[in-house]
């Protein structure tokens, strides 16, 4: 499992734009991603990155808290009344 997210800057023709890279899970395996956000110039993109990053980090830690609480109820064992 790769768990990650992050931004990249391209420059095309002098101009230069936001991507957002992230792993995603397809077929058991992780493949990272990158999607075109807008213009660096422009406030409108850079808000839209942030949220984007703020939703991949908000599913991670779902995630993370939902594998954790499997393993701890492995980990406590079968219950027993008595």
């Amino acid at each position: 499992m790769e768990i990650g997210c992050g931004v990249r800057v391209r420059d095309f023709g002098g101009r230069r734009y936001w991507y957002f890279w992230h792993y995603e899970r397809e077929d058991g395996r992780s493949v990272r991603h990158e999607d075109y956000v807008g213009r660096v110039e422009s406030d409108r993109s850079k808000a839209d990155l942030l949220r984007r990053m703020l939703a991949y980090h908000r599913r991670a830690e779902a995630e993370f808290a939902r594998k954790r609480a499997l393993i701890e109820r492995l980990v406590a064992g079968p219950r027993t009344s008595e």
